[in-house]
């Protein structure tokens, strides 16, 4: 009852301010009623498929976005997924090293708060390393300046076309519900090896391949879904907050702000350096080199006429990487255990 409850505020919250034209309002006002149910009543809602249902969700809007891509699109961009492997290399140990050095957070917590990985990934991260609450601030800074960011610099009204969809028949039905079967029974072989947020990873995969393909052409998730999901992510993340006090937020809100600032200048300052090497729009690549937030910058570009394919196509290599890369490590640890 406490669960359904705060899913109902959070809405609540998130829909007056979605109203009120704050970007992005739905999800940031649900994690603003959850963190504050969450420090003021010392109480987590219990929301046990929850984030398998963001992953899914999510996966699918994103992957649908894939419509004009094809391998001379993805050879095209070969220069420029180099230059973003780099940037994320460099975003990742520069403002690690500043909150190791600097602001004296342990290995582990400055490594993990500067993990450029989606949402719903970190979220999975935080809770298999069993991670300090801290590092869930430096990601809602993170989500929080690159939302205010890019929506500042890409003006524009953000309507993307979720709801609108041609009615479901039965065909689109069970290609739908197939998809869904695969993304989750592939998601879990993923996660039996330590990738985290898989069931996002393979929604978006197969959902451009089912595109390519010459299915789900006409199909569009309805907008309750993704608004759902939006809800969900915000409770899941604000439930964290139940056990840091006002001082705590400040303090490493203050450290996180400054990570993510050295992440977001070292992404433009590589945005730069390509667009003169590779002749492309400097702001099409620093949103393409931004570290995480894909729904964000996915909704941000197609409203502001970009290139939408450009710019995902690239977080979706930096997905990729970054999904397998922890996988990778609990296996090396493994075999060094053995």
């Amino acid at each position: 009852m406490k669960t359904l409850v705060c899913l109902l505020i959070a809405t609540g919250v998130g829909t007056v301010l979605q109203y009120a034209g704050i970007p992005h309002g739905l999800l940031l006002g649900s994690i603003l009623a959850s963190a504050l149910i969450a420090s003021n009543l010392r109480f987590s809602p219990t929301l046990p498929f929850g984030l398998g249902y963001v992953q899914i969700v999510l996966g699918i809007a994103t992957g649908l976005m894939f419509t004009s891509w094809d391998n001379h699109t993805v050879a095209a961009m070969l220069p420029s997924l180099g230059f973003m492997l780099l940037c994320l290399m460099v975003q990742s140990s520069v403002a690690g090293f500043w909150l190791f050095r600097v602001s004296g957070w342990n290995l582990k917590d400055s490594l993990l708060s500067v993990y450029p990985g989606a949402l719903a990934a970190v979220f999975d991260l935080i809770e298999s390393e069993r991670a300090s609450s801290k590092v869930i601030v430096v990601h809602l800074v993170r989500l929080l300046s690159i939302t205010l960011l890019v929506s500042f610099c890409i003006p524009g009204h953000v309507d993307v076309a979720l709801a609108q969809s041609s009615p479901l028949d039965v065909s689109t039905a069970l290609t739908l519900l197939s998809l869904i079967a695969l993304c989750l029974l592939l998601g879990r072989v993923l996660l039996s090896v330590g990738v985290p947020a898989p069931f996002m990873l393979t929604a978006i995969v197969l959902t451009a391949a089912c595109i390519k393909l010459g299915y789900l052409q006409t199909f569009h998730l309805p907008q309750w879904s993704v608004d759902s999901a939006s809800v969900l992510i915000g409770v899941l993340i604000g439930s964290k907050f139940k056990d840091i006090s006002f001082a705590e937020l400040v303090r490493h809100g203050r450290a996180g702000l400054l990570a993510v600032g050295l992440m977001l200048l070292i992404a433009a300052a590589f945005a730069g350096v390509a667009g003169r090497l590779l002749g492309s729009d400097p702001l099409s690549l620093w949103l393409a080199y931004m570290p995480g937030a894909i729904e964000t910058i996915a909704i941000v570009a197609f409203s502001g006429g970009l290139n939408v394919v450009f710019i995902l196509t690239h977080h979706l290599v930096r997905m990729v990487v970054l999904h397998f890369a922890p996988a990778l490590i609990v296996q090396a640890r493994r075999w060094r255990a053995e």
